[in-house]
């Protein structure tokens, strides 16, 4: 097992999504880092790039006692999975969250003008979506999902980034237990098959009545997967 786990947030989001699986797990007595990807909270002013993304998990595995468990959701789980794929020896086993599908570059296209589109509504556009995320979730999870600002400027160069993964090749190369967790009504489930057909070592959950940002709709089941996960992980 490890004792070292860390946690790649979602885009436009931060580290503060994290906060409620942060908790619990240092509470269990891990040592969890959590860190900014360029662009996003603490290094809003940062421009996001893909050099910069796999840097910052370089870094953050590099500053861990022991090989950890990687995790990531969304773009921190398509960051997963690619850094997992090209980074052997390095980590003790991998969780790629609400990203299991095969996005290609018209489709991340079409899904960064969806993220964008609610930005050209006159208004506050922060504001405005940090309510919707409320509605669908908690007070409480948009506040976590926020809580380090809503990142700008952004987008672009995330869906370039993402269009540019042969993700399931890097599946193929991961060479430590990998679990996908989905959340029941992700949309991006669409490939999840794919995914664990692809693993050397591959396990998918499912979390009920969850959306695409699983570990705020049920925060303390995924506390419990990433306990079970970096007890199960065996360094390579």
């Amino acid at each position: 097992m490890t004792r070292s786990i860390v946690l790649i947030h979602a885009v436009r989001s931060s580290r503060t999504m994290w906060k409620g699986q942060r908790r619990r797990l240092r509470e269990r007595g891990y040592q969890v880092i959590v860190p900014d990807l360029p662009g996003h909270g603490r290094r809003h002013d940062e421009p996001f790039t893909l050099e910069g993304a796999l840097a910052t998990i370089d870094a953050a595995v590099a500053a861990c006692e022991e090989p950890p468990l990687l995790v990531g959701l969304s773009l921190g789980g398509y960051l997963t999975v690619h850094w997992a794929g090209t980074h052997p020896g390095r980590l003790a086993g991998a969780v790629a969250a609400d990203c299991t599908i095969v996005p290609g570059p018209a489709m991340a296209r079409l899904y960064g003008l969806w993220l964008t589109m609610k930005d050209w509504l006159p208004g506050d556009s922060d504001a405005r979506v940090a309510r919707s995320f409320a509605r669908r979730h908690t007070r409480k999870a948009a506040k976590r999902y926020y809580g380090g600002g809503r990142a700008h400027g952004v987008v672009s160069a995330v869906v370039r980034a993402v269009g540019s993964f042969d993700l399931l090749a890097d599946v193929t190369r991961i060479d430590v237990p990998i679990t996908f967790v989905n959340g029941e009504h992700d949309p991006f489930r669409r490939h999840e098959a794919l995914f664990l057909e692809a693993a050397r070592d591959g396990e998918l959950v499912i979390l009920q009545d969850a959306g695409h940002i699983a570990n705020l709709s049920r925060p303390k089941r995924f506390a419990k997967i990433l306990h079970r996960c970096a007890g199960q992980a065996v360094s390579a």
